[in-house]
């Protein structure tokens, strides 16, 4: 896995995903278009401050 990672993504692909607080600390991310495309975590971070 490389720790260098870069953001290719269009304004379009940041659309395609939400984000959707599910309670303390609880995050699910998941596709618009595809609902059945989802991440649950307990972390979550803006792809700005990941630079």
């Amino acid at each position: 896995m490389s720790t260098n990672a870069t953001d290719n993504t269009t304004d379009e692909q940041a659309r395609q995903y939400a984000e959707l607080n599910i309670g303390d600390e609880e995050f699910v991310i998941y596709d618009r278009e595809n609902h059945q495309a989802w991440i649950q975590s307990t972390v979550s971070l803006e792809v700005s401050e990941l630079r």
